[in-house]
């Protein structure tokens, strides 16, 4: 993220990029150590706005979820499993994929118990999904297409699991999920969203795409 990072703190927005690790951590101690930072850095006097990859999208929405009372801008979620993702069932279930895998891919399952609870943002919200799903040095798209059944997605996340059903906008970009961060064009996506509330019409998705 330290790319989209730079670009925005060149738009005079004070930026704070977080990480976290996910291969032995769950989600809650995750959302824990986030919340600290975060709740320590912001300014009660500012609108906070928020800009997550993969299971980053979802530990916003569990930020949003404990903290109504602060004062929020928009969310851009980027390639997030928001309905889970089959390609985590699939890993799970691999008779020796399941020991490599992040401790937070149970959680990420279609209908785990984590995203069934979760509310969706209540804040305005866009979405960047990518729809190209292969990439040789990422072994998770190897195992993509059985997977998901050779949907529409990005490798990793199916595109239709990436949309909430209270979204503001949607578009669809030609990228992979492990690489889309570092895209300049996602980059200014993000950026005009964040300053105008919408993406701009250059990656409008067709119909089916958001039906799918």
């Amino acid at each position: 993220m330290a790319k989209l990072a730079r670009h925005l703190s060149q738009r005079n927005l004070r930026i704070l990029n977080i990480g976290y690790k996910a291969v032995l951590n769950n989600y809650q101690q995750i959302l824990d150590k986030i919340e600290l930072q975060v709740s320590q850095w912001l300014d009660p006097n500012l609108p906070v706005h928020f800009v997550g990859h993969s299971f980053g999208g979802i530990l916003i929405r569990g930020l949003l979820a404990r903290h109504k009372s602060w004062d929020i801008g928009r969310c851009v979620m980027l390639g997030t499993p928001n309905q889970g993702t089959n390609t985590a069932t699939f890993m799970l279930s691999h008779r020796w994929l399941k020991y490599f895998v992040p401790k937070v891919t149970a959680d990420l399952t279609p209908k785990s118990q984590l995203l069934e609870n979760l509310p969706e943002p209540e804040i305005e919200t866009g979405i960047i999904a990518g729809n190209v799903k292969f990439s040789l040095v990422i072994p998770v798209s190897w195992y993509y297409k059985k997977a998901t059944g050779d949907a529409p997605g990005d490798g990793v996340v199916e595109l239709s699991n990436t949309q909430c059903s209270n979204m503001t906008d949607f578009i669809v970009m030609p990228l992979h999920h492990s690489f889309m961060t570092w895209d300049s064009d996602l980059i200014e996506q993000v950026t005009h969203f964040i300053e105008f509330g919408r993406f701009t019409d250059k990656y409008k998705p067709i119909m089916s795409e958001r039906l799918e």
